[in-house]
């Protein structure tokens, strides 16, 4: 797409409808702003080294003046051979140093733009992720965001080089002779008629196509490995998986029908516009005015040397604005990004005088659709609340918006008597810790997975908390120890292994809240008893929430929330509960009987079908 969209002029139409957020070219210049200097020098540099690679050509021209005359001047002769040698290595200086500065400026902005949208990432609700697919993101980040360096680094020299140099051209050659600059350019209306004919049909809107079979793409081949065990374990090819192949036939499409519909104007304005086919109106018009006796020879010299070579630059114009293009789309996708709204913080009313947790008349929406409704509870600070209920009764929804993943719909969320939508949520995390479920562990090693808690923990600290986590034998028996990556995900431990990592992670933090959302979800029998020695060291002096499918976990839980879709019905100790809450009997009930289930025998079995027959 890079190499066809060369070959297109300045604009392509967009298909979208409306103004796009941040769009245009003045979009992309507040995302690159951040390094002005460095990229402004560059781009100067660079017009000043192709105006001095303009200075052989006047100096040949100069040169071939003063030996074709009467009385040929050597002096003169060897002073321009000397000016054009010159400014031949002066261009070459010039240009090495645009270039250095264009990188040294190109990668300072995606430096910047990267730690931008990272932050931003950190600091927008959960739900963003949801209406946005990994795809898309990871184009941003990634793909959106190089895109911006191979233009800047490599292009911005180029691009301030093929403007200027047919600007001094032009003016050098209509002071030497304007009918032969005329000539010269006779071939540019038969190009731009074929770059115009580029633009008409389908074409028009070839960057939002390409954009968006080219994030379709990405989103396909992401869910297909994402989901590549589920692909083995039925048996299927890439072919096989629906949404990829039909991603690729998709981008086939479009490249094949891009490239069927531009091929004819491309090689029409390539031709025309490559160095050396206006020779075909220069010399014939050249040789007309020499042999009237109104052009001279060093003249004639002069346009056969620049005026072939003077429609090349266009070229790399048309390079640079067919890049342009899709580095605007890159652009606006970077820009939907910054935009997003963060989650508010009002003004301050003071710091957290507990560690309390009190949901006050909270209701919570996805959307349209209500998760948790008119709910209110107390978790007393230094006590272990347990929040029980049957799945998708909302109890993952209030451990996330404790730690402010999302906001409260209606009511309030307090922490030590403050709302917590009045507290910075950098100082609200920091008194918070969590362990999920689905325990996530970057593709790092372990020293790095367990400092991302607290960055300047010691080593010392490190296996404190590892020891306390009942880790530190497993770390200890890695081929590396704290120094082995741990792979994909955290690849080489098991699940309970990644779960007590977790929890190490938790105790290098030493955060006053401790949010809980089934600790031991992966664990086998052996690496349940390990956690739950970690966690009573874990939790002690800590206000601790925790959520528990395994309800002989929470029997002696300080307090229990029950709750049921989306309602708190009941709260306090597990004897009350049992006695008077028929939906927390229920789920004892349902929990007891799983306890007892057992895989059927082949009798058993047979039974059954007879059965259903």
């Amino acid at each position: 797409m890079a190499a066809d969209a060369a070959t297109v002029a300045v604009t392509a139409t967009s298909s979208n409808d409306g103004p796009r957020p941040g769009g245009g070219f003045r979009g992309l210049m507040r995302l690159v702003a951040t390094r002005p200097w460095s990229l402004g020098g560059a781009a100067v540099l660079g017009a000043l080294a192709a105006a001095a690679g303009l200075g052989p050509y006047v100096a040949v021209y100069w040169i071939a003046e003063s030996a074709l005359s009467t009385s040929p001047d050597m002096d003169a002769i060897w002073r321009y051979a000397l000016i054009g040698v010159g400014l031949t290595l002066l261009k070459f200086v010039l240009a090495i140093v645009s270039h250095s500065l264009a990188h040294v400026g190109a990668f300072g902005v995606l430096y910047d733009l990267r730690i931008r949208l990272a932050k931003k990432m950190a600091r927008v609700p959960l739900g963003f992720f949801n209406r946005r697919d990994a795809g898309s993101l990871q184009k941003a980040m990634s793909d959106d965001v190089s895109g911006l360096e191979a233009f800047l680094a490599h292009m911005l020299p180029d691009a301030a080089a093929a403007f200027s140099v047919p600007l001094v051209a032009f003016a050098v050659m209509i002071a030497v002779d304007w009918r032969m600059t005329l000539a010269s350019l006779a071939a540019v209306p038969f190009a731009i008629i074929a770059q115009v004919a580029m633009l008409r049909g389908a074409n028009r809107d070839a960057y939002d196509q390409y954009h968006n079979v080219n994030e379709a793409t990405k989103r396909a081949v992401l869910e297909y490995l994402r989901g590549i065990h589920v692909v083995k374990a039925f048996g299927l090819e890439a072919k096989s998986f629906g949404e990829l192949k039909t991603a690729v036939d998709q981008m086939t499409d479009y490249v094949e029908g891009y490239a069927e519909r531009s091929a004819p104007p491309m090689i029409i304005a390539l031709k025309l516009m490559g160095g050396g086919t206006n020779a075909l109106f220069i010399v014939p018009v050249g040789a007309w005015l020499y042999a009237s006796g109104s052009l001279d020879a060093a003249t004639l010299v002069f346009f056969l040397l620049v005026g072939t070579q003077v429609l090349s630059p266009f070229l790399r114009i048309a390079n640079v604005l067919g890049n342009l293009q899709l580095l605007l789309r890159g652009a606006e996708n970077i820009q939907r990004v910054l935009d997003e709204p963060e989650l508010p913080t009002r003004a301050a009313a003071g710091a957290p005088d507990s560690h309390e947790i009190r949901f006050v008349d909270v209701d919570f929406a996805y959307g349209d659709q209500l998760v948790l409704r008119d709910v209110s509870f107390t978790a007393p600070a230094g006590k272990v609340t347990a929040i029980v209920g049957a799945s998708g009764a909302g109890k993952s929804t209030v451990v996330r918006l404790i730690a402010r993943f999302w906001d409260v719909t209606r009511g309030r969320i307090e922490v030590g008597g403050v709302d917590v939508r009045d507290v910075a949520l950098d100082e609200h995390l920091a008194r918070t810790s969590l362990v999920f479920q689905d325990v996530f562990l970057f593709h790092g090693t372990v020293r790095d997975n367990l400092r991302l808690a607290r960055p300047e923990a010691s080593d010392s600290e490190l296996e404190a908390a590892c020891k306390v986590a009942r880790i530190r034998d497993v770390i200890s028996a890695l081929p590396q120890g704290y120094d082995t990556l741990l792979g994909e995900r955290g690849a080489r431990l098991s699940g309970g292994e990644r779960q007590r990592l977790s929890l190490a992670r938790a105790v290098l933090k030493n955060a006053p809240l401790l949010l809980l959302d089934e600790a031991t979800a992966f664990a086998d029998a052996e690496n349940e008893v390990l956690i739950h020695e970690a966690l009573a060291e874990v939790t002690r002096g800590k206000t601790v929430l925790v959520i528990a499918h395994r309800l002989s976990t929470i029997r002696n839980a300080d307090h229990i929330v029950v709750l049921d879709r989306g309602a708190r019905v009941d709260a306090g100790p597990h004897k009350t509960l049992i006695e008077r809450c028929s939906v927390y009997r229920a789920l004892w009930q349902s929990y007891d009987d799983a306890a007892h289930w057992a895989l059927a025998g082949a009798d058993d079995r047979a039974g059954v079908a007879e059965e259903i027959q």
